[in-house]
């Protein structure tokens, strides 16, 4: 839970700056949703891949405390476990979705790659944070 709310955290500033942008080249003015929803959004995927990323750190070392681990394999794991919450997410889209996929030559694969990336990118930023937390309180 810790991990999960650290990850909240550090996404709310994503959510805040990089959100303007994105929102401005992906969905054209005007929209009319609240100024709050991106926030909104940004924590909860925050959220749910700081939870993705604590459970798949937890099956992939075996009960190894993180803080011994080496920094390459947590940056590796954060990666992993933030850019499952989208592909988990376009997997469901694509099982629900009425009619043929998309090509995989048109746009929306493209952008569902850049929105997996994007993920994990965060996931690497966030899980050096919490590394950086749990290796401070560890006595030297």
């Amino acid at each position: 839970m810790i991990i999960t709310v650290a990850w909240l955290v550090c996404w709310i500033p994503f959510a805040v700056g990089l959100d303007h942008f994105l929102a401005d080249l992906l969905v054209p003015e005007p929209r009319i949703d609240s100024p709050y929803t991106p926030v909104r959004v940004w924590a909860i995927w925050g959220a749910l891949s700081g939870l993705s990323f604590a459970v798949v750190l937890a099956l992939g070392e075996r009960g190894r405390a993180a803080g011994t681990l080496s920094t390459l394999r947590v940056l590796s794991w954060g990666a992993v476990g933030a850019a499952l919450v989208p592909l988990a997410y376009y997997i469901v889209l694509a099982v629900a979705g009425s009619g043929p996929p998309p090509s995989f030559a048109s746009l929306y694969w493209r952008l569902v790659l850049l929105v997996i990336a994007e993920s994990g990118l965060l996931g690497v930023c966030s899980a050096i944070g919490v590394l950086a937390l749990m290796r401070a309180g560890k006595p030297h």
